[in-house]
């Protein structure tokens, strides 16, 4: 399906070309262009082409994003060259996504196609959303400490970090506000928007400030770190003083609760890790033992065998050298002592296969004994103390 697109520029960069040709889209040279565009046609997104306009202008994002029109309009910018604060100030201002001019064409297109269908997925929640909180009206309300520890004794149920995201943005829907969510782990990097997607500024952010303190306020956004985990909240409360403490308290705890899951589910997924070296492990020794069974007991039968071919040759051959009957003795004795030997060798032998035996049954206990202990590990995790 196509989505319609908006792109301003002056002076189309080779990207921005790119980026048309692409998505068809339609191109104005100034506002008073776009302005006319958006009045004959719904368009998904608006990209601002400044690749080739010197300095990132955030002042025309500003004034583009303050348009009408543009409400329901996600902005992305292709830029050349941009720092951590101009990042912060975008986001701040409501950009969608800076894209860097040296970025791979394939990557561009889908990054912002990634923005057009944060905004599709956005605009379907805000409608399930209005429609819930009309049903709900007349119930009873709880207060947002409740929904904290509501979250809390929840998040033990959560076996991956998808499920821990989705319990997070479905507990924090009391409070009304927008939230990025960033979670770090052994396990990868996760980004989630309430829409269940990630957004490439968002996520840049949230990683670059995830050492920068406990805390990171610009405007009415803030940020809050914690060990495996970052939150931005996009709409804090700047005129409410004692509101804007209580949500960065709250969603600390928050924060908190998330961090001590991963914790438990990288403890899980390093566990799961060495149980199944373990049983590799296993299993390659068990496979090599056998190996070394089956070639030990080829080797036996293959030297009796020729031993025994040797003796019997010997035996057939002796009669016809013309040997004195002292010499056809002295043969003979020899050969049967040879035969006799190799037997008494082979047979002291067996204590071997008999190793190798408690040897494969000792690995084999081993496994057993490690999975079960893991299985009782993995029903202890599912119960932590977050309090």
């Amino acid at each position: 399906m196509a989505y319609e697109v908006l792109l301003l520029s002056s002076n189309l960069s080779p990207l921005a070309r790119e980026v048309v040709n692409f998505f068809r889209a339609d191109v104005a040279a100034d506002i008073d262009q776009v302005l006319n565009l958006m009045q004959q046609k719904r368009y998904r997104i608006l990209v601002l082409d400044q690749a080739l306009s010197g300095p990132l202008d955030l002042q025309l994002c500003q004034t583009l994003l303050q348009l009408e029109k543009m409400a329901q309009v996600p902005l992305v910018v292709l830029t050349t060259v941009f720092s951590v604060k101009d990042k912060i100030r975008a986001l701040e201002i409501g950009c969608d996504d800076l894209i860097d001019t040296k970025t791979a064409s394939d990557e561009v297109f889908a990054r912002i196609t990634k923005s057009i269908f944060n905004q599709i997925a956005n605009s379907q929640l805000n409608k399930r959303h209005s429609a819930t909180d009309t049903s709900r009206n007349g119930e009873t309300d709880y207060s947002n400490r409740d929904a904290v520890i509501d979250f809390l004794l929840k998040i033990p149920n959560c076996d991956n970090l998808d499920q821990l995201g989705q319990q997070f943005f479905a507990s924090i829907q009391s409070y009304g506000v927008s939230c990025s969510l960033q979670m770090r782990s052994k396990m990868g990097k996760k980004d989630m928007e309430v829409n269940g997607m990630a957004k490439h500024l968002e996520s840049q952010l949230l990683y670059q400030l995830k050492d920068s303190g406990r805390y990171v306020d610009f405007g009415p956004r803030t940020i809050i770190n914690h060990e495996r985990v970052s939150l931005l909240i996009k709409n804090m409360p700047l005129h409410d003083l004692a509101k804007f403490n209580s949500l960065k308290d709250n969603f600390f705890n928050m924060a908190q609760g998330i961090n001590a899951r991963i914790s438990a589910l990288e403890d899980r997924y390093q566990l799961l890790l060495e149980k199944e070296a373990l049983h590799k492990l296993s299993s390659d020794v068990r496979t090599a033992l056998g190996s070394f069974k089956n070639a030990y007991q080829n080797l036996k039968r293959q030297v009796v065998a020729e031993v025994e071919t040797a003796a019997e040759h010997l035996d057939h051959r002796v009669p016809h050298l013309a040997l004195n009957e002292a010499d056809e003795q002295f043969i003979y004795n020899q050969t049967s002592r040879l035969v006799t030997s190799t037997n008494r060798i082979f047979n002291e032998g067996l204590p071997a296969d008999e190793l190798c035996e408690r040897l494969e049954n000792a690995v084999r206990r081993c496994a057993e004994t490690a999975e079960s202990k893991s299985e009782n590990v993995l029903k202890a995790n599912n119960v932590i103390d977050l309090y």
